[in-house]
């Protein structure tokens, strides 16, 4: 995976190309001060500020608005539109598109003071990470939300557990962004078997799947893990940092 940090230049021809047979990162800080908020909020649409009154606590405010922010940014950048004039549409299960351009997949997650958007012009794509962090109610979630084999493996390795959990939950989370379910189907009626140093998937409820999903794993440092969902089953992935 390549990792490209650079500033981006969003008007000029300097912004990357992604290519078919290219899967694109982007890592964005949501972690800002006051005038970032007030930059970030010029690239959101109407409907977008107006949703900022709901959230009723400022960490998740403030996420929101850098990272619808950053999205229409990097929409921006492929597509050639300014960033609150894109017109972004939602799928029949919900999942969000470019009505300007249906062919530029894309996907987000956010966790503690990270996001990641993925972008594709190849196949549908999902995204999923988490901040590794202490849960008190961490058996509760594995009983679940994970398969009796997931749920073994799971737990055969003490020292591995909430990271085994995490890694899990990310892969399952990814795949159903992927298909555009998002909680329509639970985590548990979805099986994978990791094996030979990466994700294999065995059932969606009860029954093989037999869809040609790929997933790749990534990290960022040691406190977040992710995966990302696609289809291509030859990709170059190239992860790349928001400044």
């Amino acid at each position: 995976m390549e990792n490209n940090k650079s500033s981006i230049d969003f008007a000029s021809e300097n912004f990357p190309l992604l290519s078919p047979g290219e899967l694109h990162l982007w890592i964005v800080s949501t972690a800002i001060t006051s005038d970032q908020y007030d930059s970030y909020k010029t690239s959101l649409s109407e409907d977008e500020l107006a949703q900022i009154q709901y959230f009723q606590f400022e960490r998740a405010r403030e996420s929101f608005v850098v990272s619808q922010s950053v999205l229409r940014r990097l929409l921006s950048g492929y597509i050639g539109i300014d960033p609150p004039y894109l017109m972004l549409g939602k799928k029949s299960k919900g999942k969000p598109y470019s009505i300007n351009e249906p062919g530029l997949f894309f996907n987000m997650s956010h966790s503690g003071e990270i996001a990641v958007i993925a972008f594709s012009r190849d196949s549908e794509v999902g995204i999923d990470i988490e901040k590794i962090r202490t849960l008190p109610d961490l058996d509760e979630m594995i009983a679940k939300n994970f398969t009796a084999n997931e749920t073994k493996f799971i737990n055969s390795r003490p020292d591995e557990k909430i990271n085994r959990f995490f890694r899990f939950w990310t892969v399952k989370e990814s795949y159903l962004k992927a298909i555009g379910e998002g909680m329509r189907l639970t985590p548990d009626s979805v099986e994978f078997s990791f094996e030979h140093d990466h994700f294999q998937q065995l059932s969606v409820k009860g029954i093989f799947e037999m869809e040609d999903w790929n997933f790749k794993e990534f990290t960022l440092g040691e406190n977040y893990t992710g995966t990302v969902t696609y289809g291509l089953a030859s990709v170059i992935i190239k992860q790349m940092e928001f400044n």
